[in-house]
């Protein structure tokens, strides 16, 4: 059985959400006002300079005198009312509120203008004024006069620096220490009729404003030194990561530097070396071009009847000029600068190298034994790898030339081991000193100090480490044994 008497749950719901509704809406739309007048008052406060620590000031400064206008439009309402409620008094006069007011309008209109320091000095001094009248009416300890000598204390801070608060601070210290000795004394006449009376609401409202500026000014000195330490924070992050880049970047260039000149120092010593070698070369070159000269004169004295020995001579002729052609093929493979990775034989390019150096090794007196049994081919540079051998074996030619004995043998061994090739270059010369063994690598280091011009093994360690990813060492008793040894991996080299 239905109750007529019973609320009708659904229409209160619908009512109560309805309401709710409505309130939300009211809500939302106050709240949107709140946000534009937000927006507007950050628009007015807003600085107009563009040098940033002027813009601060600025933006401190409208943001005080922004907060000023309103704290004695509130005090002069409150002011107002206190006139009508209890009629005339010993109080600040109301007119003189409404001249303070006026005047921070007029502050507002210089600093829009950018008149920044002469909108500073006059609100200072349109707060000194009721701070004066103050001390001198009512007394040297009045609550709302101290009040702002501190509020004074910190504008000085603020908006003219730390050396205008030190100063400001100790002035009126000397100023109330002062008149409080006066007053005391009877030598300046005040009024202090508010010893006796009871505290009102609107004094203590006018206190809390004061000690608001105060927290305001307080909470934009903090604002602005925690934003100066984020900024600086963040400038030395910066800083430090383009000091790191930079390093990097110093770092890389420095090494293509190095890599170009150790590129060009390889150069240069290629054509010294060959400069060196040009002379055996050319030696070498004598001989067959004379044998083909002859033999090409003698056929052109000869009759047609002796044209067996004819063809004798053109054979040896032929002969003379394929190894003129190997001796130019050498040279030119020995001096060109091109990259050109390819599988060929660590065998037949030390054997092309030995032939190469003939003619000094004759001239040396130095005989050079070659030890192999394999037959492998690896990747890489062959004008490369024959530099590797020119500069160890020249190396160990130029060892004899102080030693005397008959009996000058370079040997040389090429053979797999495990995952390596191994090249071993051995001699019995003047070997290397002990001081030396770690500086033998180095650019520009010589043991020969006449003619040396100490590129060869720098210019050797760096073709095995980056061409051959391989390894090069030395071991060396003076006057006995020295032995070269390249590793290289087959792992790379195959």
């Amino acid at each position: 059985m239905i109750n007529k008497n019973a609320p009708d749950l659904r229409g209160l719901f619908y009512y109560q959400l309805t309401t709710n509704s409505k309130l939300m809406i009211i809500l939302k739309q106050l709240f949107i006002k709140i946000e534009g007048v937000s927006v507007k008052i950050k628009k007015t406060l807003a600085p107009k300079n563009t040098d940033e620590e002027v813009a601060r000031h600025e933006q401190i400064l409208n943001i005080l005198i922004f907060f000023s206008i309103t704290c004695f439009s509130v005090l002069s309402t409150i002011r107002l009312f206190d006139l009508i409620a209890h009629g005339p008094d010993r109080g600040l006069p109301f007119i003189f509120l409404l001249i303070i007011l006026g005047f921070f309008i007029f502050l507002f209109w210089l600093s829009k203008r950018k008149m920044i320091k002469t909108a500073s000095w006059l609100l200072i001094v349109i707060y000194s004024i009721p701070m004066f009248y103050s001390f001198f009416n009512w007394g040297a300890d009045l609550p709302a006069a101290l009040l702002m000598a501190i509020l004074i204390i910190t504008f000085f801070g603020v908006l003219m620096g730390v050396k205008a608060s030190l100063i400001s601070a100790s002035f009126l210290s000397l100023f109330i220490i002062t008149l409080t000795y006066l007053q005391q004394n009877n030598l300046i006449a005040f009024n202090d009729y508010w010893r006796g009376e009871k505290n009102e609401v609107g004094d203590a409202i006018a206190y809390v404003i004061l000690i608001m500026i105060i927290t305001v000014i307080v909470w934009i000195f903090d604002n602005g030194l925690n934003k100066a330490l984020k900024r600086a924070h963040l400038s030395e992050q910066l800083l430090k990561q383009e000091h790191d880049e930079l390093e990097v970047k110093v770092e890389d260039r420095a090494a293509k530097i190095r890599e170009m000149e150790m590129e060009k120092i390889g150069q240069l010593y290629r054509l010294a070396e060959f400069g060196r070698l040009s002379s055996g070369v050319f030696h070498d070159l004598i001989n067959p071009l004379t044998a083909v000269s002859l033999n090409l004169e003698q056929l052109k004295n000869n009759d047609n009847d002796k044209l067996l020995t004819a063809q004798d001579c053109l054979s040896q002729a032929i002969s003379a000029s394929h190894k003129m052609e190997d001796l130019i093929a050498c040279i030119k493979k020995s001096i060109r600068q091109e990259n050109n990775k390819i599988f060929f034989s660590p065998q037949l390019e030390i054997e092309t190298v030995i032939n190469i150096l003939n003619y000094k090794t004759r001239k040396a007196n130095v005989k050079i034994n070659f030890f192999t049994n394999e037959k492998l081919d690896i990747y890489g540079d062959p004008v490369k790898f024959s530099q590797i051998i020119i500069n160890l074996i020249s190396n160990s030619i130029d060892s004899y030339k102080s030693k005397k004995e008959l009996l000058k043998i370079i040997e040389v061994h090429l053979r797999k081991e495990g995952d390596s090739l191994i090249i071993k270059v051995s001699d019995c010369g003047v070997g290397i000193l002990a001081e030396d063994i770690n500086k033998i690598f180095n650019p520009f280091f010589s043991t020969k100090k006449e003619e040396g011009l100490g590129l060869g093994l720098s210019s050797t360690k760096n073709i095995v480490e980056k061409e051959f990813y391989g390894t090069i060492g030395v071991q060396s008793e003076p006057n006995k044994k020295t032995e070269f040894l390249v590793n290289i991996p087959l792992s790379y080299a195959t």
